[in-house]
This record gives structure tokens, sequence and C-alpha cells, in this order.
């Protein structure tokens, strides 16, 4: 770190008055964070909802910039890198001529789903060389399917094992996860601080049918703490209006607010928010597609019983989902989507923003193979 750098991060820091941020010559005082333009690939990602995998019709994504064709054949899911080393056609249009594998739609070549090797060219014959030489082949990718989900993992050589990145809560039989998944304009880590940001909700919020019946805070002061796997918000002050100097009071009093709103805010790598709430939890994933662009997945998460599963079936259907997933969380989307920064001059409730900064910073699991390499 430059001693212009060092001098930025110290006043920031130090200092309760606004500041700018560390930036250098678009450099950041957070080289990790600020290279992971498409995440971090050593993670277990959650991609789709199992239900939304069907036999025998494959489904194209953009993953970390890289393109995935996932299939289901026989019950069991797969991935794939989504282009034939043919001609670049992405495999995922492909027909399921044999079992366990994957035709291309174009020219007939033939692929085990289970480890990518060319098994034939339909329309070279059945002895084609192409073939019979073995050295054709489509990288696959680790994928396991875990709480009614298919999670993906994007890394180099053996994956650590699912429950490392996967929150507890979505690994026991009886819960239940029900969600929504879009794709968003906007650079991932912006999402992921929108997330975990302190300051906005108080204010961007404040408009909508999720929060007309909650008390909203108009400012409030909290401290990050380590928790390992996660980075906790811990509430230290809170103000719900107050009298503004040559303005007046804010916000006005609406007795009908009286519901109380989220408690315990967490996040953790690869871009992962936890939001408590008084009988269920809300989970968020940040997953990078291309530059600029992120895959959003939310869901509701709740350890019930039949009539539980049910009775939030119905609850997410006609009011978590659209007024909650949709209306609240699409607030969030238009911000993230109009940000651009750096540069940026941030105020005292960023420190939850930084402290995500640095947390990245130290914790991110890198390539091993690279790391041993250097």
């Amino acid at each position: 770190m430059s001693t212009a750098q060092e001098s930025l991060a110290t006043a920031r820091y130090e200092s309760p008055r606004h500041q700018v941020t560390g930036y250098q010559e678009g450099k950041t005082i957070y080289p990790v964070y600020d290279d992971a333009v498409l995440g971090f690939r050593e993670y277990w990602y959650p991609v789709l909802f199992s239900h939304q995998l069907r036999e025998q019709k494959g489904v194209g994504l953009t993953l970390l910039g890289e393109k995935v064709a996932l299939f289901r054949s026989e019950g069991r899911a797969y991935a794939l890198h989504n282009r034939c080393p043919h001609r670049g056609v992405p495999l995922h249009g492909g027909f399921c001529d044999f079992k366990g594998t994957i035709t291309c739609p174009y020219h007939g070549w033939v692929y085990d789903l289970d480890s990518g090797k060319l098994m034939a060219a339909l329309t070279a014959g059945p002895d084609a060389a192409i073939a019979r030489r073995g050295n054709v082949q489509v990288r696959t990718f680790p994928l396991e399917e875990r709480g009614g989900l298919i999670w993906v993992f994007m890394g180099e050589g053996e994956p650590p094992p699912l429950e490392d990145d996967v929150p507890e809560e979505f690994l026991h039989e009886d819960t239940v996860v029900v969600g929504r998944i879009t794709e968003r304009g906007g650079d991932w880590r912006h999402a992921a601080e929108n997330g975990y940001d302190e300051g906005h909700v108080k204010y961007l919020h404040r408009r909508g049918v999720w929060t007309f019946w909650r008390r909203a805070p108009a400012w409030g002061h909290s401290k990050p703490r380590e928790d390992l796997p996660w980075l906790t918000r811990d509430l230290e002050d809170i103000g719900y209006g107050a009298e503004y100097p040559g303005l007046g009071y804010w916000p006005k009093k609406q007795f009908w607010r009286h519901r109380p709103g989220a408690r315990g805010i967490r996040i953790r790598l690869p871009g992962t928010l936890r939001i408590q709430y008084l009988n269920w939890a809300h989970f968020e994933w940040y997953v990078p597609t291309e530059p600029g662009r992120h895959r959003y997945l939310q869901f509701i998460v709740k350890r019930t019983g039949l009539l539980g599963k049910l009775l939030l079936k119905l609850k997410y259907r006609f009011y978590i989902r659209p007024f909650f997933h949709g209306q609240f969380n699409d607030q969030d989307a238009w911000m993230v989507e109009l940000m651009e920064t750096p540069p940026e001059i941030l105020y005292r409730p960023d420190r939850s923003i930084t402290s995500w900064r640095k947390f990245v910073e130290t914790h991110a699991r890198r390539n091993n193979t690279s790391e041993e390499s250097a």
C-alpha cells in the first residue's frame, strides 16, 4: 500500500467527518476486493431451484463470467461449460440421445454429462477418429442439490464440502425454502454493499407496502463484529426522529407504524446476506454474471412442519414475494443499477461498507493452485 493510500485509509477510520475513500488512479486500498470484478470462484453458489431444471431440457446461465449449461438426466443434475469445442455452439439447447449424455444440436457431437468427454460424433459415423482419440472434452463443474436448490462450484481442483459455504438453515430436513431469482444490472459488489449498508434502509425503503406498518428508524449507529464465517452488525444506538437544525423535525410521526422490522443483519463470503425476521430468515446471494451485471437470489427460509410449510408458501406468494422480494428489493435494484463508484464520499453509517471490504480482504478464499505457484 502506498503512503498516499495509507494516509487516506487512516483519515477515513479516525475522522467522523466526510472523507474521500482511498482511490488513487483507479485503485483502492482493498486490492483483493477491487480485483473481484467477477467474484470469487472458490465457493459454492446457488444458481437455480431444483424444480427449474427438468429432464432433458437444458438451462444456459452465465456465472462468474463463464457460460454454464445445466442438465438433468434420470434425476441427476449436471453442469458443463456451455460450448461445443467443434464450432462453439451452446450445448444447453442440445438433445439427450443416449443415457447420461448430451448431444450438440448442430453436428451431433455426443458428450458424457459426468466427465464431459466426447463419446461420439454422430454425423461422422460410429468409427469417427475424433471420438476414438479421446482428447476432446468439455469442462464439467461440481454440482450438488440441497435444500431444493442447485449449487455449483466454479473453482479449480477439489471443492470444499458444501456445508462450508451453505448456511446451516438450508441443510435441515424440515427446512422450507421459497424465493425469487432474477438477473439485474449493476456490479455485484454494489449489490452486496447495498444489502449490508446501514443507512439506505432508513430512507429509501420508507415508502412501500412492506414498510407501511413497520416503524423504521430515522438514524442509527452500529458496530461490525466478526463472527466467522459471518460479519455481523451489532446495534449500538438508534433514533426514530429528531429535530434537524434549520429544517425541522424528521420524519413525521405516523401512529400506524408499530411493527418491528428486521433484527440481525449479517454478511459472509462469497456474497451472502442474512436478515433475521420474527418467524423466518431472509437470505440474499449476489452472483456475478458479467462485468456490471449479477444474478440476484432471494430466499425465505424456515424450519416447520407440513401445515407451516403450506402457510409459508401462501404467505410468500400473496404477500412476501410481491411486496418484499418484489417492490421493496426492486427499490434496491434501482439504486444498484444507477450506482457509479469510484469515486465516492463516505459518512459514518458507511462503516458497514468499509468493514465488509476489509472482511473480504482478510478472509476471501483464493485459488490454491495459484497461491502455491506464486
